[in-house]
C-alpha cells in the first residue's frame, strides 16, 4: 500500500536513478552503481506486488517501453515470481526458439 500511495503521488519516481553500494564479487570491493528503483527492488528482493507495481509504472512511460529499455533490466537479481515475470518480459523482446511461445506468454500476463 505504502509503494502504490508513492508511485501515485509521484509516478516519476520509477525513472529516478540513485547510487547505491553494490558488491563485486571479482574485486572484492563495494563499488557505485546507478539503478533505478525497479532494478533496487529486485535486487532487495521485495516482495513480487512491489515489483510488478514498479514494473507497470515504469512500463507506463513510452521511453520505456523499447527493446533496449527493457533489455536493460536483465540480470541475476530475479527470484521466484520475479524471475517468472521478467523472463516472459525479456522472450517477448527476443525471438528465441527456447522462450516461451506467445500464446503461454499472453496466458501468464492475463
Amino acid at each position: 500500500e505504502v509503494v502504490a500511495a508513492l508511485l501515485k503521488a509521484w509516478p516519476d519516481a520509477v525513472k529516478e536513478k540513485a547510487s547505491s553500494p553494490i558488491f563485486d564479487e571479482t574485486t572484492y570491493k563495494y563499488v557505485t552503481s546507478w539503478e533505478a528503483p525497479l532494478q533496487t527492488a529486485c535486487r532487495c528482493r521485495a516482495p513480487f506486488e512491489v515489483t510488478a507495481l514498479m514494473l507497470n509504472t515504469w512500463l507506463s512511460y513510452r521511453e520505456n517501453r523499447t527493446k533496449t529499455a527493457i533489455i536493460s533490466l536483465q540480470g541475476d537479481n530475479f527470484t521466484g515470481d520475479d524471475k517468472v515475470l521478467f523472463s516472459h518480459l525479456f522472450a517477448l523482446c527476443n525471438n528465441n526458439a527456447d522462450n516461451p511461445s506467445p500464446s503461454e506468454i499472453m496466458d501468464y500476463f492475463v
